[in-house]
């Protein structure tokens, strides 16, 4: 996400960038989230993917969920009216609400700087971390819920890495596959100089 808030669109993916710390080469994360799509047949659902910095995702983690502290991946699922209906999430979805919420699941907000933390901890690279967690969001919107389940959510999460060829094992446990580590994340440096994750 070079010097824009808004990214090339995925069909039915609206990509919102609202932190400045980090640049994200979204080519490779565009082509997962078409594999992933395919693979859990959402060609025609909508949802949106947004990057924030530990700031913004600590204050969301408070207001909905009680936690004062930064965290990866939050998802706010959508539901119909007449339905259950989730906190209003953040304004991420604009210009969607005059067409209609057919086919929207609702929102994954991903922070970027949690998740080049969590990759170098665990030894791959920021870009697949950034993958897994849209996956893992993505998730949460269609209904699973690892907190609720007896690891229903977290086999099928692990299972789909694999189809998507975007191996690593559980996210606290040791990766099967390291990646190199050119995370095709960089660090927004002074004077315009950046360096590679």
């Amino acid at each position: 996400m070079k010097g824009t808030n808004h990214i090339r669109r995925v069909p039915g993916v609206a990509f919102v960038n609202l932190q400045k710390r980090y640049v994200v080469h979204t080519a490779p994360v565009r082509a997962f989230v078409r594999s992933m799509k395919r693979r859990l047949r959402l060609e025609k659902r909508e949802f949106n993917i947004c990057f924030v910095d530990d700031n913004a995702i600590r204050h969301l983690n408070l207001a909905y969920r009680g936690k004062d502290k930064a965290t990866d991946v939050l998802s706010f699922p959508w539901h119909e009216a007449g339905g259950a209906h989730s906190p209003e999430p953040p304004a991420l979805s604009r210009g969607r609400r005059s067409e209609g919420f057919a086919n929207f699941l609702g929102d994954v907000v991903i922070s970027v700087e949690t998740a080049r933390r969590h990759a170098a901890m665990e030894g791959h690279s920021t870009l697949n971390e950034i993958r897994w967690l849209i996956l893992h969001g993505v998730l949460h919107l269609l209904g699973y819920d690892h907190e609720d389940d007896t690891g229903e959510m977290v086999a099928l999460e692990l299972a789909l890495r694999d189809k998507l060829d975007e191996k690593g094992g559980p996210r606290n446990g040791r990766p099967r596959k390291v990646e190199n580590r050119n995370s095709k994340i960089e660090i927004r440096q002074p004077n315009s100089l950046r360096r590679n994750g």
